[in-house]
């Protein structure tokens, strides 16, 4: 049996096509896959990075730390602008010497008809234990974004 060359193309385009649209319909959830965000969400989480403290602010992005930097800060960026949006920013200690999923702090937020890139931080009073930590992003009740940082 022949393959017609016309075929084998078509086939390939149509393979590409769907792989694009199963890759863009998960675009919507986290480095994790983890994601409760309805597809037909006004306002979402369209970047969210680790920074380290640069004299205060949001400086380098990185998903790792030395245990001596007590400061790490968070940049969560939204799709758009809306006053009103309820942010919930929760830092877990994924598993760090020993502890498990352990909820370290919740920061509550409400947007501003300015808002779209959000920073926050998480202060530690002595060195951070070594080990994997999380935060987790909340937009109006609904888990949006997730990312995980390491301290090493």
């Amino acid at each position: 049996m022949k393959h017609h060359p016309a075929w084998l193309a078509a086939g390939l385009l149509i393979f590409a096509v769907l792989a694009c649209n199963l890759s863009k319909n998960n675009n919507n959830g986290n480095a994790n896959g983890n994601s409760n965000r309805p597809p037909s969400a006004e306002v979402y989480v369209e970047q969210l990075h680790m920074a380290k403290d640069d004299n205060g602010e949001p400086g380098a992005s990185t998903t790792s730390f030395s245990p001596s930097e007590r400061k790490v800060h968070v940049v969560i960026t939204l799709n758009k602008q809306k006053a009103g949006t309820l942010v919930r920013v929760v830092w877990i200690a994924a598993d760090a010497e020993g502890v498990k999923n352990k909820q370290l702090k919740t920061l509550d937020y409400t947007t501003k008809a300015t808002d779209k890139d959000i920073p926050g931080y998480l202060r530690w009073p002595t060195d951070w234990p070594r080990g994997d930590y999380k935060v987790e992003v909340y937009l109006n009740g609904v888990l949006d974004k997730t990312v995980n940082y390491t301290v090493e």
